[in-house]
């Protein structure tokens, strides 16, 4: 086939992503379908002879095709469907798939990603949960990762927002530079300055040396300033400066230095953001929240604890030994109001791992229960969390194991067990796993 340059999606080696496709999420419910490295080609369209099949009445029967080239890479091409094939928003005719890329089909759209064991996917590879709202907050950072506008992720400490920084830096096309991570609350009042910009020899007591500061060594790369909220405002007109002119100044310096670093910020301090009641000043809010990335907490996402928990259990297995977690146990859990989020989670985790048995119990978790006390911070009632927990695990394990034997399995459940809850909570099988099983 024949590439129209002006349908063509550009392939210059400057603007391509590391790391090897090996899989199509997609955005709309998490399926993820494999592409396996030895496999050469894929046919994907809506007939149920393609290798992808995909239930969406606006993709054609045979769509497109996806070749694995000689060195590894992807290319797609559109096999002159109805409504076209997009690569990123770009119709194409054909075009290279690369890491974060989004291939879009009729109203269906999958996001490719790298290996778990790459060090360009580790991020995406450790992200755990299907909660619809955590996983629109995950595919805006891939499709901001495209851009080199500023982010600005905002949510309660222990969500995560490093961990999307990083995927935001390993989706973009700075993923090969630097990832400079720095907590802005950690660093002493005085030393601000110094630690962000740099400076020069004798600039104050302790200067013994010229040194570059946390701009310089993002250059080319992501700086992820974490906390920004605790950055002293005296000082916030400065980060502005270098922000607008792309310019930095070492502390007791005369020369300005060019930079180019993508800039993504973090802050738990929600009230009042963007204005004049925030701790963070208008106006550098304006710079950095070109993209604004809100991540919910743990206590709004339950249907994916019993994903998280297992998640780490399998971490923690190698070390500890493998557990499995009693059903008294998911009740705590879930009636649990989890102030702390996903880090409190996993801190008490690991502590029932390490002091628990086989079977984790409530005690293993709340280690305040054995003293008689009722678990701070839980809700009166655990049984409407509990279930929806358990929903929302039982509705992922049906869409990622297709029968319900298979998913009750991987939740260790009885398979009656599983097909009554499903029945009561309304849970229904993929439609293309039906029509599998109704015709074996």
């Amino acid at each position: 086939m024949k590439f129209n340059e002006s349908r063509t999606q550009a392939m210059e080696p400057d603007k391509r992503r590391t790391g090897g496709v090996i899989g199509l999420r997609a955005t709309r419910d998490g399926t993820v379908h494999a592409l396996a490295p030895q496999t050469r080609r894929w046919v994907l369209g809506s007939g149920e002879s393609c290798d992808i099949v995909l239930e969406d009445p606006y993709v054609s029967s045979l769509h497109c095709i996806l070749e694995r080239q000689p060195s590894g890479g992807l290319v797609v091409r559109d096999r002159e469907s109805r409504n076209g094939t997009r690569v990123d928003g770009n119709q194409i005719e054909g075009a290279e798939l690369r890491v974060g890329s989004y291939l879009t089909l009729g109203r269906t759209t999958l996001v490719a990603v790298a290996a778990p064991g790459s060090d360009r996917s580790r991020a995406i590879s450790l992200l755990r949960g299907h909660d619809p709202v955590f996983r629109a907050t995950v595919d805006h950072a891939l499709r901001g990762a495209q851009t080199d506008c500023n982010v600005l992720i905002v949510g309660e400490t222990g969500t995560g927002k490093d961990m999307i920084a990083r995927i935001v830096h390993e989706a973009s096309r700075r993923s090969a530079g630097r990832f400079v991570a720095v907590n802005c609350g950690a660093i002493p009042r005085e030393l601000i300055g110094s630690e962000l910009f740099g400076h020069e020899r004798g600039a104050f007591t302790g200067a013994h040396a010229d040194r570059d500061g946390y701009f310089v060594e993002a250059h080319g790369g992501t700086l992820f300033l974490d906390e920004l909220g605790e950055l002293p405002v005296e000082l916030q007109p400065h980060l502005l400066r270098v922000l607008e002119s792309r310019l930095v100044r070492r502390v007791g310096g005369t020369l300005d230095r060019p930079i180019d670093v993508r800039i993504i910020a973090a802050t738990n301090r929600i009230d009042g953001l963007g204005t004049e009641a925030s701790r963070l000043r208008l106006d550098l809010y304006h710079r950095i929240a070109t993209v604004v990335l809100a991540l919910p907490p743990l206590r709004e996402r339950m249907g994916d604890i019993h994903e998280l928990v297992e998640s780490m259990l399998e971490e923690l297995a190698p070390e500890c030994g493998r557990k499995r977690v009693a059903e008294e146990a998911w009740h705590a859990l879930a009636a649990y109001h989890w102030p702390g989020n996903v880090r409190e989670l996993r801190h008490a985790v690991s502590r029932a791992v390490a002091l628990g048995g086989e079977e984790l119990g409530p005690f293993d978790f709340f280690p305040e229960l054995r003293l008689g006390r009722r678990i701070p911070g839980a809700v009166s009632d655990g049984l409407v969390p509990f279930e929806a927990m358990m929903r929302g695990a039982m509705e992922q394990a049906l869409v990622t194991h297709g029968t319900i034997r298979a998913a009750a399995s991987h939740l260790g459940m009885a398979k009656s067990t599983f097909a009554d809850r499903a029945r009561a909570w309304g849970l229904a099988m993929p439609p293309r796993r039906r029509r599998l099983l109704a015709g074996r």
